[in-house]
């Protein structure tokens, strides 16, 4: 079955177009056919035109797209319909940098692809297994349960595959081990899998919960956001904007959201710069060390994510000063240039590098979903 896989955001459209089967699963032989990138994107039909146009002749069985929040109640990856939709829409505002360009692109290549099956494949499903402690906020429980206010978590797509990739590349399954999998790119969050579940996450109701990001604040006292809305009369809209587009290592350098630029710029004696490299990499250890507690051990540490596949001098500085919790990095290793999963690391708490491939993922999560077969 050949299934394009769609990632459409606000100013880019991911795609790749893969041949699948349950064959090639078993196998681990997917075909990669075709990839591309459409960004500065203004219209997202025209820019479905112009995945179209790259992929020529070539013949498209489904479509699976990335949904970043399913809120509670998609556990897993589903066929697309009408309720889908709107479910989907109503969560958009949990996940507004997301959900409405996701929706965008489903309609878009439904219009476009109108006998094609089309699959949601959400990032929020991995941490359905999250527990009642870790997912409940410490607030009047009528808010868990009416009005759904908890832990959702997500990048849930990159956590399971690592996951899943990490231990087939030992020849087990991953309800085998603990790990703590680090996905660190524009967003990043950390999650806790101890023996195939997600147990806990550092994202949370929406995508701002955590760590530093590129553009998001992470972890802030809810009564500093109380305080700009009630004494410096911001609206609640201007300060989510802030909190989700103009924070981070963005708002706190002055110079990019890109880790790259803020490395040169601190390199380069800007302290600013310097401050937001060491609170990013501070507070990934953090969360590290909270979820070795969680789990009482990991059997690894796994990076992944632009930054965590690529960046050594952050791996590096996130894994000092861990040595008591069993982490030690090997300074060759983790320098060495490779696109292929490896282990970086070799304390009590073995580190490595796995690439993600979250469009492999929601390939086969697409084709599962048709077949009618069982979520890996």
């Amino acid at each position: 079955m050949k299934v394009l896989v769609l990632n459409s955001g606000s100013s880019s459209v991911k795609y790749e177009l893969w041949e699948t089967s349950p064959e090639a699963i078993a196998a681990n032989s997917d075909t990669l056919i075709k990839r591309g990138n459409v960004e500065r994107v203004d219209d997202i039909d025209q820019a479905l035109h112009t995945v179209f146009d790259d992929l020529g002749a070539l013949s498209v069985d489904a479509v699976g797209h990335r949904i970043v929040h399913g809120g509670a109640k998609y556990t897993a990856s589903v066929l697309v319909d009408a309720q889908v939709e709107k479910d989907i829409e109503d969560l958009g505002e949990l996940a507004p940098l997301h959900n409405p360009h996701n929706l965008a692109g489903v309609r878009a290549a439904q219009r476009r692809l109108p006998s094609a099956r089309h699959v949601a494949v959400f990032d929020t499903a991995f941490h359905h297994t999250l527990p009642q402690i870790a997912y409940a906020y410490g607030l009047p429980f009528e808010y868990l349960t009416e009005r759904k206010i908890r832990r959702y978590g997500f990048h849930g797509i990159s956590h399971r595959y690592v996951s899943w990739k990490f231990a087939e590349l030992h020849g087990k399954s991953r309800e085998q081990y603990r790990l703590i999998t680090c996905h660190l790119g524009n967003g990043c969050s950390v999650c806790a899998i101890e023996y195939g579940k997600s147990i806990d996450t550092s994202m949370g109701f929406t995508p701002l919960e955590g760590l530093l990001m590129g553009t998001r604040a992470g972890d802030v006292d809810a009564g500093a956001i109380l305080h700009l809305i009630t004494q410096d009369r911001q609206s609640p809209l201007e300060v989510l904007k802030m909190l989700n587009s103009e924070s981070g290592l963005k708002g706190l350098s002055g110079v990019s959201n890109d880790m790259r630029d803020v490395q040169k710029h601190a390199a380069a004696g800007e302290p600013r710069s310097q401050l937001s490299v060491d609170m990013f990499c501070y507070r990934v250890r953090k969360y590290i060390g909270a979820y070795l507690a969680a789990m009482d051990g990991a059997d690894a540490l796994i990076f992944t994510g632009g930054i965590g596949e690529n960046s050594p001098e952050i791996r590096a500085q996130i894994c000092s000063k861990t040595a008591s919790l069993g982490i030690s990095l090997d300074a060759a290793a983790n320098t060495a240039k490779s696109g292929e999963p490896r282990q970086i690391g070799h304390g009590r708490v073995p580190v490595w590098v796995v690439p993600t491939q979250e469009e492999l993922l929601i390939a086969r999560d697409t084709l599962r979903c048709i077949l009618n077969i069982p979520h890996e």
